[in-house]
C-alpha cells in the first residue's frame, strides 16, 4: 500500500485479472495486472493462498449492479501541500542524502532525496543553510 493508506479502508481483494501462466510446482499464478499495477512494481506471479476465484454477480437477483472497479493505488501530487518543513539532512550507509521531513500532523520521517528534489521547502532548506546547491550542503552520517 501507499503511504498514507491504511489496510482497513482499502479492498482485500482487487480483481478480475486474468490467468497467464500456471506454476503448479510452486503453486504459484501469473497474473496479467493493469499497467498502473505494474508501474508501481507489483509483480504479477501470486502463490495460490493470496487468490480467490472471481464469481460474477447474477444479473436477474441483482440488475444494475455496478461491475466491480480496479482499485486506484496512485499517491496524490499534492505532497507538498502536507508538509511542513525540512529540518534536516543525513548521508546513509550507502551514500544516499536523505532529508528529515516535519509534515502538518506532526509526523517526523527520512524521505530520499529523489521525493525531496522538486519541493520549494528544499529551496527554504538551502537558503537557511546559505548554501545555492545540495552538494554544498555540509555531510552529516547517520
Amino acid at each position: 500500500l501507499p503511504k498514507g493508506r491504511f489496510s482497513k479502508l482499502c479492498p482485500k481483494y482487487i480483481g478480475p485479472f486474468k490467468i497467464v501462466e500456471v506454476r503448479p510446482k510452486f503453486s504459484n499464478y501469473c497474473l496479467k495486472l493493469l499497467p498502473a499495477l505494474m508501474k508501481h512494481k507489483i509483480h504479477p506471479t501470486f502463490h495460490i493462498s493470496l487468490l480467490r476465484p472471481y464469481t460474477t454477480s447474477n444479473n436477474a437477483l441483482f440488475p444494475n449492479q455496478a461491475k466491480p472497479e480496479s482499485y486506484d493505488f496512485r499517491i496524490d501530487d499534492e505532497h507538498e501541500w502536507f508538509m511542513d518543513e525540512l529540518t534536516g539532512h543525513r548521508l546513509n550507509g550507502h551514500k544516499n542524502l536523505e532529508f528529515e521531513v516535519c509534515w502538518s500532523t506532526g509526523n517526523m520521517t527520512w524521505e530520499p532525496y529523489n521525493a525531496c528534489k522538486d519541493l520549494t521547502a528544499l529551496d527554504r532548506y538551502l537558503e537557511l543553510r546559505e548554501v545555492s546547491k545540495v552538494a554544498q550542503l555540509p555531510w552529516i552520517r547517520s
